[in-house]
């Protein structure tokens, strides 16, 4: 991996696109994906992209390091969901948030607790603290 150089740091908003699962069986809507930089992870929200139906409808939302270190995590419901553009937010665990070159991203909704939707999508909007490098 390259050296650290003495820029300062970039922040970079990523975004991927993630309909809400019908059911509730567990999904992974990205799966291992590699920045192939170092970086840390500073917030994560979710924007309503297609308006959430399902009666009484509720889901986690988990960001992950590797298979199962959680890096941030919300709950997504119906009521939370009526609205396109809504925000929510997730919690981002400080001590989970930075990723090395090679370390992998899991974005999933896990089955615990969940009360299927049958329709929604989330825009997420990761914001990352990119670690400036340069061959020396």
């Amino acid at each position: 991996m390259p050296r650290q150089a003495i820029y300062g740091v970039q922040r970079v908003p990523h975004n991927f696109y993630c309909p809400i699962p019908a059911g509730t069986g567990s999904v992974e809507a990205v799966t291992d994906w590699v920045g192939g930089f170092r970086f840390i992870v500073e917030s994560v929200k979710a924007y309503v992209a297609v308006a959430g139906t399902g009666a009484g409808a509720t889901r986690t939302f988990r960001v992950l390091k590797g298979a199962s270190t959680v890096v941030a995590t919300g709950t997504v419901t119906l009521a939370g969901t009526a609205t396109v553009g809504a925000e929510i937010a997730l919690t981002v665990t400080a001590a989970n948030a930075e990723f090395s070159d090679t370390d992998t991203l899991t974005i999933d909704w896990p089955t615990a607790g969940a009360v299927a939707f049958t329709a929604g999508a989330l825009n997420l909007v990761i914001v990352l603290r990119e670690q400036p490098q340069k061959v020396r």
